[in-house]
C-alpha cells in the first residue's frame, strides 16, 4: 500500500483549537502518532510568536509588523520540527492574494508574500499555499486573477532557496471555487513552480454536497443527482489534471451533525459564508467513527464520499505528500491535553484505512 503515498503530513491547526494546545504540544503529537511532516498554520505559528516574545506585532495585509521577531519564531520553530524528526511540507493559508486591478493593492500583497517568504525560509520550508480568494470585491477576470499569481510565482521562485506555490480552491472562493477553476487558472499562470493544492472537503462542497439543504447533498445538479454530478466531475479530474501539477493532497471528511439552520445562524454571526463555517467546524478525519468511536456513542457525521476523491487523484497517476487538515470545534476546542493525541493518532489509522480501501479497489 506505500506505494500510494510518498509521504504523508499533519497539518498543525488540526491538533487542536484550545489556547492551551500550544504548538509545541501540536508537533510532538503530531510526530509521536508517526508523521514525518506537518502542514503548518500561521495562526500557530503567530501564537507561538506571541508566547515566546511577547508584545509581537502581528503582520498586516501588507507584510508589516514584527517581522524580525516571526523569523525567530520560525527558526525556534524548525529546530523543534528537526527534535522530534518533522519537516514542514507547506505553510498556509496565504490569502485574499489574487484579483486586484490596483496596483497599490497588488504591491502590498506582493511586500505581505514577501514577509511570508522570509517566514518559510527560516522554517526550511519550500511551499506556500494559497487559498482562492473569498473576497467579492475582485476581479472575475481570470486573466486578472492568473496574472497575479504569476507574478506571485515568479517572486517565489527567485527565492533562495525558490518556493513551490500550491493552489487550493476554497470552497467559498468568490470566483474561483473548484478543481475546474483552479486547474483553468494554473494553465494560465503557466510556471512549473505553481500548481495545485487539492482537497477532498472543498471538492465535494461544491460538487456533491449542501450543509444548509435537507438532505446535505446539493439541489438539482445537471447530472440529476449529486452522486452523478460528483462522479462526473471526478472522471474529468482523472483524465485532465497532469499528475505533476498537483503538489500535495488534503484530506477530511465533512459532518452532518450542524444542523442547516445552526450552520447558517453561525455563518450570518460571523459574517462568512455558510461553506466557510461549515469548514471550520465540521471537518472530522474518514472513517472517524471507526477508527475513533465517541465516548457518548454517537458519530462524528461524516458522510462524503472521500474514498472517490482520492480514487480519482490517484487515477491521474499522482503519487506525492497527502496530508490531514480537519478541524471539528466541538471536540477540538475543549482544554483536554488529550486532543492533539486523540486526533493525530487518529488521523494515521484513517489514513492505514483509507489505503487498504484503495488497494482493494485496485489503486
Amino acid at each position: 500500500m506505500s506505494h500510494l503515498t510518498t509521504s504523508l503530513a499533519y497539518s498543525t491547526d488540526s491538533a487542536g483549537m484550545h489556547p492551551s494546545h500550544t504548538l509545541p504540544l501540536k508537533l510532538r503529537a503530531i510526530a509521536e502518532a508517526g508523521f514525518p511532516s506537518v502542514e503548518l498554520g500561521f495562526p500557530d505559528l503567530e501564537a507561538f510568536a506571541e508566547q515566546e516574545h511577547p508584545g509581537y506585532q502581528k503582520l498586516d495585509e501588507s507584510g508589516k509588523g514584527g517581522l524580525d521577531t516571526l523569523v525567530r519564531a520560525a527558526t525556534t520553530v524548525r529546530q523543534l520540527c528537526s527534535e522530534q524528526g518533522l519537516s514542514v511540507l507547506a505553510v498556509h493559508p496565504f490569502d485574499k492574494f489574487e484579483g486586484y486591478g490596483d496596483s497599490s493593492k497588488r504591491a502590498a500583497k506582493l511586500e505581505r508574500a514577501s514577509a511570508w517568504f522570509k517566514v518559510l525560509k527560516a522554517l526550511g520550508c519550500d511551499m506556500l499555499q494559497v487559498g482562492s480568494t473569498p473576497d467579492e470585491s475582485s476581479s472575475n477576470d481570470y486573466d486578472v486573477i492568473a496574472g497575479d499569481l504569476r507574478k506571485l510565482a515568479d517572486e517565489a521562485a527567485a527565492q533562495d532557496p525558490p518556493i513551490r506555490i500550491a493552489y487550493e480552491l476554497w470552497a467559498w472562493g468568490a470566483h474561483v471555487n473548484t478543481w475546474e477553476h483552479i486547474w483553468e487558472v494554473c494553465k494560465r499562470v503557466d510556471r512549473p513552480n505553481f500548481g495545485l493544492c487539492l482537497d477532498t472537503f472543498q471538492i465535494c462542497a461544491r460538487a456533491y454536497a449542501d450543509p444548509t439543504s435537507r438532505n446535505g447533498l446539493i439541489q438539482n445538479p445537471p447530472e440529476g443527482s449529486a452522486v452523478m454530478h460528483l462522479a462526473s466531475s471526478l472522471k474529468a479530474l482523472a483524465t485532465t489534471v497532469p499528475p505533476e501539477k498537483i503538489f500535495y493532497f488534503q484530506i477530511s471528511d465533512g459532518s452532518r451533525k450542524g444542523a442547516p439552520d445552526e450552520l447558517l445562524k453561525a455563518a450570518k454571526d460571523q459574517g462568512i459564508a455558510p461553506l466557510y463555517a461549515w469548514s471550520n467546524a465540521w471537518r472530522p478525519l474518514p472513517y472517524m467513527d471507526t477508527v475513533c468511536p465517541r465516548q457518548d456513542g454517537k458519530s462524528w457525521g461524516g458522510y462524503l464520499p472521500v474514498l472517490d476523491v482520492c480514487e480519482a487523484v490517484l487515477k491521474t497517476g499522482w503519487r506525492g505528500p497527502w496530508s490531514y487538515e480537519v478541524f471539528y470545534e466541538e471536540d477540538m476546542s475543549k482544554e483536554d491535553q488529550d486532543v492533539p493525541t486523540r486526533w493525530t493518532k487518529a488521523a494515521q489509522e484513517s489514513h492505514k484505512t483509507m489505503l487498504q480501501k484503495l488497494q482493494e479497489r485496485g489503486c
